[in-house]
């Protein structure tokens, strides 16, 4: 091993104490230029929306992009969206363009750095983010700055599929429900259920909605008060691990279900205790298991 060179910040002697291998100073990497200010958001609600929406995003490194949340910037409104091909995440904020009649920019962020950066950024007041004019599919950086700590990421190649038309369901069934009573029922009936199974929720306009999970003797139910409209009855049967950490995910007092049947896509959101209206600015799509047995 190397010693006696200088390090980046000093001149050596510690590392000769030590024996560690260093560079000289005037050979340290140089950091790259931060990327030009895009805008500003408040701190602690980025770091909400990013965790929000990483639960969705992929953990398979065979492909990149799928671990990534994509970032759109557009006007004043910022948002944030990740899926594994399984579940789509969507959540957005309002934010602070650096110039009002700024382009729409489209970019995929490293899913897990990201996280780390707005957590550790979450009580910083402000986060500033910049973004380099080369942007986008193929390359660029991002920059994230508040409280004194700058990062700078590389993005990654790609563009997440598009959630325009997953997210438009056609005259769906709609169902509402308390969401916490709803995750508390999930997590006991899903005890029973075997890795990889479903369970199923039987909607009903009398006014409940029945949990089921497991087969043969072994079968766990709860019953619980909902609505339903835009249909008599239905039936939908989700991975329970997806439907509790979306519901985890949501902050109103009750959670809406858009429903179109077994084996298609079911659309979570929040609403609260006044009304059954879809907050829009997060939504949470699973796609449902076509078997119901």
């Amino acid at each position: 091993m190397r010693t006696g060179q200088a390090g980046p910040t000093g001149d050596g002697t510690n590392a000769r104490r030590f024996g560690l291998s260093t560079l000289p100073r005037e050979e340290y990497p140089k950091l790259p230029e931060l990327p030009a200010l895009r805008g500003v958001e408040d701190a602690t609600e980025f770091a909400a929306a990013v965790a929000q929406v990483v639960i969705a995003a992929g953990r398979d490194d065979a492909l990149p992009v799928l671990t990534g949340i994509g970032l759109r910037l557009d006007g004043e409104s910022m948002t944030l969206a990740a899926s594994d091909h399984y579940r789509y995440a969507v959540r957005t904020v309002p934010w602070k363009p650096e110039e009002a009649d700024s382009d729409v920019v489209e970019v995929v962020i490293p899913g897990r750095r990201l996280t780390d950066i707005s957590r550790s950024l979450a009580k910083s007041g402000q986060v500033r983010i910049g973004l380099s004019d080369s942007g986008g599919p193929g390359g660029g950086l991002i920059a994230f700055e508040g409280a004194g700590m700058r990062t700078t990421l590389r993005l990654l190649e790609g563009r997440l599929p598009r959630y325009d038309k997953l997210f438009a369901l056609d005259s769906p069934a709609v169902a509402v429900t308390e969401r916490e009573a709803l995750a508390d029922a999930v997590r006991r009936v899903a005890v029973v259920a075997e890795p990889n199974s479903p369970i199923r929720l039987d909607f009903s306009a009398q006014g409940t909605v029945l949990l089921q999970a497991g087969y043969e003797d072994d079968i766990a139910s709860q019953q619980l008060p909902a609505t339903l409209s835009g249909a008599p009855d239905m039936a939908v049967a989700l991975n329970p691990a997806y439907l509790l950490e979306a519901l985890n995910s949501l902050s109103d007092s009750q959670v809406r279900f858009d429903l179109l049947g077994p084996g298609q896509r079911a659309l979570l959101s929040g609403a609260s205790a006044a009304d059954d209206v879809a907050r829009e600015e997060h939504r949470h799509l699973l796609m449902s298991v076509r078997q119901l047995s």
